[in-house]
């Protein structure tokens, strides 16, 4: 039932993205009311996610990808696609080739939790809020008990010689992420009501 290869969680993962993708196209719309072109800065992502973006925003929508090189090369979109991406190789924890406030989206979907120590969080943290006028970050939340990644049940309580073996990340509760993103407006993404699956925290208004 959560083998990451079954149906049942690709089905649920699928889902949740979907949702929380229609919040990033509801801040594009807001802010296409205002300007020509919105700029998103995808902070660790890949570039095939953006296939879930609306035909008709896709003009108006310039989208740079920032990864490591690893994680840039093998992921694609088709040329026909319409989506105006830009992928570029670096390290979302500093970025002194982008100005303040030099986009109008950074976009960090499951990525604060993978970048190392806590204090590459707040580095991570500290980025994409200088750089982004808005922001939209989503990040697993530690006491979800089936890990988002892997589909393990109680995957993140195990030891940490057997977490580091299977996959090397850190999960961020409620309290950490507030600290990181004092500024952002901070909701939870619950599953079946009763659990909170994943914290979301996004700042908007500019």
């Amino acid at each position: 039932m959560f083998n990451r290869d079954g149906e049942a969680f690709k089905k649920l993962q699928q889902r949740f993205r979907r949702k929380r993708f229609r919040h990033i196209e509801a801040m594009i719309r807001r802010l296409l009311e205002t300007r020509s072109e919105v700029k998103i800065l995808d902070a660790g992502g890949r570039a095939i996610y953006w296939r879930m973006l609306a035909p008709d925003l896709r003009s108006r929508v310039r989208i740079t990808v920032l990864n490591y090189d690893a994680e840039l090369a093998p992921d694609d979109v088709k040329s026909g696609d319409g989506l105006r991406i830009e992928k570029v190789v670096g390290d979302a924890c500093d970025m002194p080739q982008y100005a303040d406030g030099c986009f109008d989206i950074v976009h960090a979907n499951s990525v604060i939790e993978h970048v190392g120590s806590y204090h590459n969080m707040i580095r991570f943290a500290n980025e994409v809020r200088r750089v982004g006028q808005n922001y939209y970050v989503q990040t697993p939340h530690f006491w979800f008990p089936v890990d988002p990644h892997y589909g393990i049940p109680f995957f993140h309580w195990l030891p940490d010689s057997m977490r580091a073996y299977l996959f090397s990340s850190f999960r961020i509760g409620a309290r950490s992420l507030n600290n990181m993103f004092p500024d952002g407006d901070h909701r939870p993404e619950r599953f079946m009501l009763l659990w909170t699956k994943s914290l979301i925290v996004s700042r908007q208004g500019a």
